[in-house]
């Protein structure tokens, strides 16, 4: 099948930037002062559609057979691009990578995988969906930031704008190491040729597959240089500009590895070697399917096709950003790397948004690295939480580049900004760990970079690297008493398939199958399998698992696990269960929501709604109903009134009558428009109203059934400006934009306004001789108005007198 270059056809609303979202205005980058120019920056991310499938057969399978299986799915999930497909190729770990007939949306392409999925004999399948790298686009203009003085422990030109060794005492570490006798592999652009590193590159593989990214007229082959990053008009997906060339690949691997000489600048371990796995092309862009590929081959497996690397890489360098989940092909290529204890440094992303949430930042067995400024404040731009592992110096670095802006010209050297950036400084003290103590296992390497980071002021719930530390923490790693056998457990069946197909993910089994509620589940050092035969078999793990326990896993009330845990796509996750979900928000928690509440929850938009994420699980108010609690509101649930969301000033008028206990009782709707310019929502006994201008106040009782005679908001009184309170002469009043109205149990609920009602306050109210309103205002026929009160009437007359009559 003839194809052209991935230009999808989809409409531009959506090309949407998958791998690097905007952040949502509240989240405002954190220190404006340290951003390249006045500008937010964020990733330059490819679009979110892909023209490729990777497939998992559990044994063997013709092309044709692999080709049928994706046309036949993607005709049941109505995906048509996909119903011409061609088999390309295989991975390493003996998946199909099948091209589709025209890209697809990823959103879609996700359908057609589980589709594929749904097939008893195919182990996993995804999109092989598009990677960039993690740097800040158009941020190579900026002028050198000299420091003042930095130590001379290297004759480079460029020694004095390094700030970030400087940090990173580096220039102190090489007493102990500088990385002689180690290789760094960088799945990345390419190398350009460059004095710091030409004579460091022992060999290298270019494994960009699809021939309109290479930038070299083919696919892979055994030139892995970098012919630039440039593409034309439309290259990179329809109606994308043309892009100059970004020498990525050539920056990191300097910031890393450039040697000590008189040209340029110097890396974190000078002495160490490279092999170089391009991956990235045209625009920055590759596939996921390569880069896993790239990470077996620098890990000394084998690739077909690829010829063996001439040694295993000791450390691996991923600076590229991938939105969403952890691709299962990436993430078994990474386990192969980090069982062989090479450890994998990769970056959190550029999005200012949590790392969770982007890949291989997300995966396991790597080390998360956010990027930080020489004022240790996080950049910007980086991503963060809980997913980073470690901060590094990203913003402003000084490294390799070149001077042409499509393909190589000459060599130079120039600032760049990102995770990228900071990445190859974590390679680099890795390296330098490496020379020191090579016995180490990968997690023991990791941790020597956690426990030796420096906590700061500045970076509250962080830690950034100290490569001088580190090597001085680290050990050799000693001889341990032999421990006595741990207990042997096998997997079987639907559990065993998917622990086999999660790669190790799960951690080893830590019990044998169990019945549960019908079904079964297994243990995992990293979580739950649970298994019925209505809902197949699902990996329930980390806080997620911790809420289903309380609701007492498959035999509560949620059931069987229906789905993956999955991204929500704005910081969160969440899983499906038979009857209900559970949502997990990084700043609360996960929770259950599940029966009316979870309807009505659903109703408002779920987390992206009104609401916000939850942060209680459904409780009993112990007066028949029930409760949950939101970050902007409440869901209660009534006996006989379903369940509805109380949120904003109308949940603390409500809170102030008592909520459901007290005189309003439950709600009986949601906030609806009054049609007035405000907001209400019914209650059994009453509703409250909102406008900007009069706050939120309930109406209730004789003074509700009043004000509604009167026309109600729209009427002659508008909205309340108070909520009902009592006189203190035995009776209530509630005030209102245009008057009052007074109740007691003999004159019952009347309404003061205008003239009238100024003359009746400035007598003192219910507390003077004229007490409580018995009647409202009558006209009379010669256009004079009057109203009676207990003790006498007030009568207003055309001109604006007014007389006061007394009993």
């Amino acid at each position: 099948m003839q194809r052209s270059t991935l230009t999808p056809t989809v409409s531009a609303l959506a090309l949407a930037l998958v791998l690097a979202p905007l952040t949502p205005a509240a989240a405002a980058p954190e220190d404006a002062a340290s951003t390249p120019s006045s500008q937010q920056v964020t990733d330059q991310a490819p679009p979110a559609v892909t023209d490729r499938m990777i497939v998992k057969y559990k044994t063997q399978t013709p092309a044709a057979e692999a080709e049928r299986s994706v046309e036949d799915a993607a005709a049941a999930v109505d995906v048509p691009e996909a119903e011409e497909a061609t088999e390309v190729r295989s991975t390493a770990d003996g998946a199909a990578v099948v091209e589709l007939a025209d890209a697809v949306p990823t959103d879609r392409a996700e359908k057609l995988a589980e589709k594929l999925a749904e097939d008893p004999d195919v182990a996993y399948a995804e999109p092989d969906r598009l990677v960039s790298t993690a740097r800040i686009p158009g941020a190579d203009e900026e002028t050198p930031e000299q420091l003042g003085s930095v130590a001379a422990t290297a004759a480079d030109p460029g020694v004095p704008s390094l700030w970030a060794l400087g940090n990173l005492r580096a220039f102190e570490a090489w007493d102990t190491a500088t990385g002689r006798g180690v290789t760094i592999g960088v799945v990345d652009t390419g190398f350009a040729s460059h004095p710091d590193l030409d004579s460091k590159v022992i060999g290298g593989y270019d494994f960009v597959s699809a021939a309109n990214l290479g930038n070299d007229g083919n696919g892979r082959d055994t030139d892995p240089r970098d012919p630039g990053t440039f593409s034309s008009y439309g290259q990179c997906y329809a109606g994308s500009a043309a892009t100059n060339s970004i020498w990525h690949g050539t920056h990191v691997a300097g910031s890393a590895a450039a040697k000590r000489d008189a040209y340029g600048t110097v890396g974190v371990a000078p002495d160490a070697t490279l092999l170089n796995a391009r991956a990235l092309g045209a625009c920055g862009y590759g596939y996921v399917s390569d880069m896993a590929d790239a990470v077996r081959w620098l890990a000394g497996a084998p690739v077909s096709g690829a010829p063996a690397a001439p040694k295993r890489a000791d450390v691996i360098n991923m600076s590229l950003a991938l939105g969403g989940s952890c691709p299962v092909t990436l993430q078994s290529a990474i386990d192969t790397a980090w069982s062989r204890n090479i450890p994998v440094a990769v970056a959190a992303g550029n999005s200012n948004a949590p790392a969770i949430d982007y890949a291989p930042g997300n995966c396991y067995n790597v080390i998360t690295v956010g990027a930080i400024g020489s004022d240790r404040v996080k950049a910007p731009y980086s991503n963060h939480g809980w997913a980073v592992d470690i901060y590094a110096p990203g913003h402003h670095i000084l490294s390799s580049a070149n001077t042409g802006t499509r393909g190589p010209v000459a060599p130079s050297t120039k600032f760049d900004y990102g995770t990228s950036m900071a990445t190859p400084h974590v390679a680099g003290t890795l390296a330098l760990l490496k020379q020191k103590n090579p016995t180490l296992t990968a997690a023991q390497y990791k941790q020597a970079i956690l426990d030796s980071g420096d906590t700061w002021d500045t970076l509250p719930g962080g830690k950034t690297l100290n490569t001088h530390d580190a090597l001085y923490i680290t050990k050799p790693a000693a001889t341990a008493t032999p421990a006595a056998p741990a207990p042997s457990y096998t997997t079987k069946g639907a559990i065993g398939s998917l622990y086999t197909r999660l790669k190790g993910q799960t951690g080893a089994p830590t019990s044998n199958e169990k019945p549960v509620a019908g079904g079964a589940y297994q243990t995992f050092a990293k979580g739950t399998i649970y298994w019925s035969s209505a809902t197949g078999a699902y990996w329930v793990r980390g806080g997620v698992e911790t809420a289903y326990e309380r609701h007492g896993t498959a035999s509560g009330v949620l059931r069987f696990p229906r789905s993956d845990e999955k991204s929500n796509g704005i910081g969160g996750a969440y899983q499906l269960f038979q009857n209900g979900k559970i949502l997990w928000g990084s700043a609360h928690g996960a929770f259950a929501l599940e029966g009316a509440v979870g309807a009505a929850y659903a109703a408002l938009g779920s987390e992206k709604g009104a609401l916000g994420y939850p942060i209680s699980d459904k409780q009993s108010n112990g007066a028949g109903g029930y409760y949950q609690r939101f970050q902007r509101g409440t869901i209660l649930q009534g006996p006989q009134t379903g369940a509805h969301a109380v949120k904003g000033e109308i949940k603390n008028a409500y809170a102030r009558k008592g909520s459901e206990r007290g005189s309003l009782g439950y709600p009986t709707a949601g906030e609806t428009s009054d049609g007035a310019g405000g907001v209400q929502q019914t209650f059994q006994k009453g509703r409250i109203v909102w406008t900007a201008a009069t706050g939120a106040h309930p109406l209730q009782g004789s003074i509700a059934g009043r004000h509604a005679q009167s026309g109600g908001t729209a009427g002659v009184l508008g909205y309340p400006t108070t909520d009902e309170a009592p006189t203190g002469t035995g009776g209530a009043y509630q005030v209102f934009q245009k008057g009052r109205i007074y109740w007691s149990p003999t004159t019952y609920a009347q309404e003061i306004k205008g003239s009238i009602g100024d003359a009746y306050l400035a007598l003192g109210g219910t507390k003077s001789r004229l007490g409580f309103p018995r009647t409202g205002e009558v006209t009379r026929a010669d256009r004079s108005v009057v109203q009676t009160f207990q003790g006498g009437s007030i009568t207003w007359r055309p001109g604006g007198s007014i007389r006061i009559d007394y009993r």
